[in-house]
């Protein structure tokens, strides 16, 4: 009995070491295949190969030098963690079958980048062109607009040294992908992303035909260092105190909203503001309803994008209510006198807001050769120019991107139509 026992654990600790000794062989074929396709672009080396039966499997001290910009990204320690072994064996299995894995999560310590490398002036010396999504990155710093790396450095930075971990969840039957993103980066502050994909394929390929759809969205910062440095750095070169440059700070947000045609109601200005004074955290969810159609919305009133999209602002565990902002003309000037704030408000409001004027379906072919917006019954949205009205169908001409294309909708399945003059 005690050889069979003796025997046994011998079987089963040989089989442990073969699986090991597999999985070690796997990472370092994809490894080196990784390596070999890469290096015309980028040198990558490690140190060594980690793995275990829970599934985890990692690399150890990942070195990715790029000659072309002639600077190199560290990261001490690399992982990939499945639900178990059997979720890592099957990932190489989906892989060759040309589907999405069920579930993967990535784990990355330490990932260090110079602050005066060319990475880093790529990152922060080059504006992203101006946007709604970019109002928060722009400053009031004397004559910078935007911080690049002299003013990081200027700030104390040397290295950005970072922890992330990303995962999704893929579920076939419901066709649901879920991300999660968390990024802790040291002197900087914590960023967590989250989207929920539905009607998702578990094939890439058929994503161009049949794109997914946004189910969630969230976007969060907490203990935003950077926010307080860059408040300090910037208040110091205009040579305000920290109040007044609060008040600034909140200025320059707003202006470059309303360069974008965005106008926020007082009550989110005012939110905005505690949380400069105060940066601990900021979460915005967004849950879009469903039909909804991202491309357009400028065209829609403000109080029916925010009913398409359910905001959800919380800021330092607040919640701010209510939410609300305004298309404004962007060569408008805002009245500076107290009194008279909300006066010019409303008049900029009604004045810059663009008009729109309800039409019969009925009698589409006498608005042929105008451009209309098409709201259809499943909640669908088009705009475009109408061409004709014929055989119950409304052809018009549809701008994407720098071409165009025609199309038609039947009469029966357009719930609205709208005219903007």
């Amino acid at each position: 009995m005690s050889k069979i026992l003796k025997w046994g654990l011998f079987a089963a600790l040989a089989i442990a070491v073969l699986i090991k000794l597999s999985l070690w062989l796997s990472v370092r074929s994809i490894m080196d295949d990784a390596i070999g396709q890469l290096s015309p672009y980028m040198d990558i080396s490690y140190g060594g190969i980690t793995s275990s039966f829970d599934g985890r499997v990692g690399l150890e001290k990942v070195n990715v030098r790029v000659p072309a910009l002639r600077d190199s990204v560290r990261v001490a320690h690399a992982e990939l963690k499945f639900n178990g072994l059997g979720e890592l064996l099957r990932f190489k299995e989906r892989l060759a079958e040309g589907k999405f894995p069920e579930q993967m999560a990535v784990n990355l310590k330490g990932v260090a980048l110079d602050v005066h490398g060319p990475f880093m002036q790529q990152l922060y010396d080059t504006p992203a062109e101006r946007s709604v999504f970019t109002a928060m990155s722009e400053v009031a710093c004397g004559k910078v607009r935007n911080i690049g790396t002299s003013e990081l450095l200027d700030m104390g930075y040397r290295t950005f040294e970072t922890d992330a971990q990303f995962s999704y969840l893929f579920q076939p039957g419901a066709q649901k992908l879920t991300f999660n993103l968390t990024s802790d980066t040291r002197e900087m502050g914590e960023l967590r992303l989250g989207l929920s994909l539905a009607n998702m394929s578990e094939k890439p390929g058929d994503l161009r035909v049949n794109p997914p759809k946004v189910a969630l969205v969230t976007v969060e910062l907490n203990d935003n260092q950077y926010q307080r440095k860059v408040q300090e750095y910037c208040a110091g070169k205009l040579g305000q105190s920290t109040e007044v440059y609060l008040k600034t700070a909140v200025e320059q947000f707003d202006r470059v909203l309303r360069s974008q045609r965005v106008a926020l109601d007082p009550p989110v200005l005012e939110a905005y503001g505690r949380y400069l004074k105060d940066p601990q955290s900021l979460r915005l969810e967004l849950n879009p309803s469903e039909g909804m159609t991202w491309d357009g919305l400028q065209f829609f009133e403000a109080k029916d994008v925010l009913a398409m999209l359910r905001p959800t602002l919380l800021i330092n565990q607040q919640l701010v209510t209510p939410l609300g902002f305004a298309w404004v003309d962007p060569t408008a000037h805002k009245e500076p006198l107290a009194d008279e704030v909300v006066a010019a408000e409303k008049v900029e409001s009604t004045g810059a807001t663009p008009q729109y004027e309800f039409v019969n379906v009925a009698s589409l072919q006498g608005y042929s050769g105008k451009r209309l917006q098409f709201i259809t019954h499943d909640g669908a949205y088009y705009q475009g120019v109408l061409r004709k009205v014929e055989n119950g169908k409304a052809y018009l001409s549809v701008q994407f991107g720098a071409g165009s294309a025609e199309m038609f909708l039947r009469l029966e399945k357009i719930d609205k139509v709208r005219v903007m003059f």
